[in-house]
């Protein structure tokens, strides 16, 4: 491969998974086999400096203070090895949620519209929950996406609809059956917003290890008629789901009408109060609009096919 090739080749890897250490050419060549990704998180930049990361082409949770934000998400590792630390603390982004548990989060979702309704998209990310973790049963949400109800439908303004729930979320902590670290996968799609229910479990609960990295690759073509939604986790493979996502009947639209999907995918941490610290690192987020069939990212399972 010529030098300038290399260099390119290189930039390429290193924004769509993360920086690598030193190798040649070919090596190189070899490894950046796939399309590459849409939108990646740029660690190579975030972390390039002592400085906190400012993530301006994400947003942080509306409720966190941003005074906290510095100490919240941070860069951790050593030299191209820099990772992102998610950490949540008793009060972050307090919310009362009268009708319901309250709750805290710090979470990052991208400023960019990349998951829509009836568009398939590909995308990857590793994490590695920090210990200690506590040994509690406790709702902790570290990935979701969302379609949410209409502002003129939701209780708070008169109308029928509860707040939403998110319409494929990833738990590591759990409510019910299991303690500490455990991986769960729920999805949600009704015609009735006022169901009540929180989301159908399609994966789990799976015993997750504190301090080792975990890698999760979703396939999404999400719908309210029939999606095609498949996950896993370091390659074993989720029960595929079929069924609508989403909330049909007063569920956001954009201006012509169409369904609409308002928080794009979050990752952080989520839960309900706990008067503990919990932390979370992330490396290698990345999305792909095209199948990336060859992609590292995506040797784990073998093989993709399409949403």
């Amino acid at each position: 491969m010529k030098p300038l090739a290399c260099i390119r080749t290189l930039g390429v890897l290193l924004a769509a998974i993360g920086a690598l250490p030193a190798m040649d050419c070919d090596a190189a060549a070899q490894v950046v086999s796939g399309p590459a990704p849409t939108f990646a998180l740029d660690l190579a930049n975030e972390c390039a400096s002592e400085a906190p990361p400012t993530l301006p082409a994400w947003r942080i949770s509306a409720r966190l203070d941003r005074a906290l934000w510095p100490v919240r998400l941070t860069c951790t590792g050593d030299g191209p090895a820099k990772v992102l630390r998610v950490e949540v603390r008793p009060g972050d982004a307090f919310d009362p949620n009268p009708t319901g548990l309250s709750t805290e989060r710090v979470e990052i979702q991208p400023r960019r519209e990349l998951v829509r309704f009836d568009q398939p998209i590909w995308y990857a990310f590793r994490f590695r929950l920090r210990e200690p973790w506590v040994d509690v049963q406790n709702r902790t949400v570290i990935h979701q996406i969302k379609q949410s109800i209409e502002p003129a439908k939701e209780t708070d303004h008169g109308g029928p609809c509860p707040p939403a729930n998110p319409f494929f979320k990833i738990e590591a902590g759990y409510r019910n059956k299991v303690s500490s670290a455990a991986f769960v996968v729920k999805v949600r799609g009704t015609n009735n917003c006022t169901d009540g229910k929180s989301g159908a479990t399609i994966c789990g609960p799976w015993p997750l290890k504190l301090g080792e990295w975990h890698r999760i690759n979703v396939a999404l073509t999400p719908s309210q008629a029939r999606s095609d939604l498949r996950v896993w986790l370091d390659g074993r493979s989720c029960e595929a789901y079929r069924g609508p996502l989403g909330y049909l009947d007063h569920g956001r639209r954009s201006a012509d009408g169409k369904p609409t999907i308002d928080t794009q995918p979050r990752f952080g941490i989520y839960r309900d109060t706990l008067d503990a610290v919990q932390a979370i690192d992330f490396a290698d987020i990345a999305f792909w609009h095209a199948e990336p069939v060859g992609h590292p990212a995506w040797s784990v399972i073998g093989r993709t096919a399409s949403p």
